[in-house]
């Protein structure tokens, strides 16, 4: 690996850490949690293994999040209806209320960070990432 390759994914890391951290900031909400959140919002139900596949998150830290979320009223879980050994989630409707109020927040986030940048630094960023994300997927087995 080159230093400009290594110097790549570093960056990567870089962005994501610091992406993550001005989301909270002006979105008022962990980004983790917001996908959590607005997988359940599209998906209506799922189960934790559903959604940790959906999300790579791992099983451990999915779980960790939702019973956090539970104990807020956020998300309902149960045992899954077609197998006992799943757990079901769901967003409940303060789940809901919550994502529909940040929702203006969270476009005014993305229209803010990406403002002024030309639509083919765009384009050609947007492409590379869905490679390495191809890419790492196949590293994992996803």
């Amino acid at each position: 690996m080159n230093e400009q390759e290594r110097n790549l994914l570093q960056q990567i890391g870089r962005t994501g850490r610091a992406m993550y951290a001005a989301f909270e900031a002006e979105v008022g909400q962990p980004l983790p949690r917001w996908r959590i959140l607005q997988a359940l919002r599209e998906k209506t139900c799922a189960t934790q293994k559903e959604l940790a596949r959906h999300l790579l998150l791992d099983p451990g830290a999915l779980t960790r999040q939702m019973k956090a979320l539970e104990a807020e009223g956020l998300v309902t879980r149960q045992s899954a209806p077609q197998d006992n050994r799943l757990t079901a989630v769901a967003l409940t409707p303060a789940g809901a209320a919550l994502i529909a109020a940040a929702h203006p927040l969270r476009q005014a986030f993305s229209r803010k960070a990406l403002r002024g940048l030309p639509a083919a630094e765009l384009a050609t960023t947007m492409a590379v990432l869905k490679r390495l994300e191809e890419r790492f997927r196949g590293m994992h087995g996803q």
